[in-house]
């Protein structure tokens, strides 16, 4: 994939003026558009896009790119209907795609129907995609959800109207021999939702657990207890969305305050609390990477979190805590624009960083509402 980080605006609109072709003209434009995101223009984007729109409306990458577009600026249905009619052409979409043989559900009534439910990509985007699941249930849907295994402890009282598969790479056989009126993606699903945001806060964590993380800190003495996660493993703008764990190192500072891991992945736990000036509590017995239970139970015991754009901020704002996501300047789509973010999750602040590869900006806020934070709220 082309950096857009190393693209020039100025020599890709000389290259768009001398290109007679089409086709070629709309490569060209897309490429600015993803340059012109890294670099936060998103309405300059989204104009780019609009002009490729009317020489080839049906190429499948571009009609893929428009609707994050129109998703990020808050047209949420309108954006996921016309990213599936580009992204499912697509062969890098291939894998996500699950060819189970039932009809594609169209937003047809519910009730008394079997429809199959497939979750898709990353476990962060599985947890923003499961909110339909009480939505389609409410609707008198006989539910069944393919999706992570991971997530199957945390659906608490849906669980019980919903048979939960563990998705696995391959087709699951006993679903393809099974009979459903219907089958959709979840983000798909969310084309058909009165609103799409709704039910943003739908995991629930093992209330027994809570109580043992609060009774342990409790030993600790007074003060909040904050979640920390600085690093994304994705491969394609994980770098870009991760922050080193030592710019973060101000919150020590002003305010009484426990600071727990909320980092999967292999840690140096000693050099990180080294790098970042106080200790970081971390649980040995949770590894998020394997099971979700006792990493949501300690975000549910905590006061706040306050992460980068990864699972955990999705795991959080899906708990319903007072989440805070530090996001670059050129943000992912899901999280909308500085003028219009998208209110994915009820107890969600965003920290925008206003230059690329600069977190000076979003830091600089992020530590003045810390030092008014107080527990039981989500802004100062």
């Amino acid at each position: 994939m082309i950096d857009p980080a190393r693209q020039s605006l100025s020599g890709l609109r000389l290259w768009l003026a001398a290109e007679p072709d089409r086709a070629r003209r709309t490569e060209i434009r897309i490429l600015m558009a993803r340059t012109m995101r890294h670099r936060g223009m998103f309405k300059a984007a989204r104009g780019v896009l609009r002009e490729a729109m009317k020489e080839t409306p049906s190429d499948p990458t571009l009609r893929r790119s428009m609707g994050l577009e129109l998703f990020r600026g808050g047209q949420i249905r309108e954006g996921i209907e016309l990213y599936d009619s580009g992204r499912w052409k697509l062969e890098s979409f291939r894998k996500y795609h699950r060819a189970y043989p039932f009809p594609t559900w169209g937003g047809e009534p519910l009730q008394g129907r079997r429809i199959l439910l497939w979750a898709e990509q990353g476990i962060g985007d599985q947890i923003m995609q499961l909110r339909v699941i009480p939505q389609l249930v409410a609707a008198g849907a006989e539910v069944t959800l393919e999706a992570d295994p991971r997530l199957k402890t945390l659906l608490g009282p849906i669980a019980r109207q919903v048979n939960f598969v563990p998705q696995m790479v391959e087709l699951d056989r006993s679903l393809a021999r099974a009979r459903f009126d219907f089958q959709s993606s979840l983000l798909s699903a969310w084309v058909y939702m009165p609103d799409p945001l709704e039910c943003g806060d739908c995991l629930f964590p093992d209330p027994k657990l809570i109580e043992n993380y609060q009774a342990a800190w409790q030993k600790l003495g007074r003060g909040i207890d904050v979640g920390l996660s600085w690093r994304s493993s994705a491969k394609v703008n994980g770098a870009e969305r991760s922050i080193p764990l030592e710019e973060l190192r101000p919150l020590t500072h002003g305010k009484t305050a426990r600071f727990h891991n909320l980092q999967y992945g292999e840690l140096d736990v000693t050099a990180a609390s080294r790098a970042f000036g106080a200790p970081l509590l971390t649980d040995p017995d949770s590894d998020p990477l394997t099971d979700l239970t006792r990493q949501a139970a300690q975000i549910a015991a905590l006061d706040l979190v306050i992460t980068i754009d990864n699972a955990t901020a999705h795991l959080a704002g899906a708990l319903g805590k007072p989440v805070w996501i530090l996001l670059p300047k050129g943000s992912d789509f899901r999280w909308g624009t500085m003028v219009r973010p998208n209110e994915l999750y009820p107890h969600q602040r965003l920290f925008r960083s206003g230059n690329a590869g600069d977190w000076s900006s979003a830091l600089w806020s992020l530590f003045e509402a810390f030092q008014r934070f107080q527990p039981g709220t989500t802004t100062p």
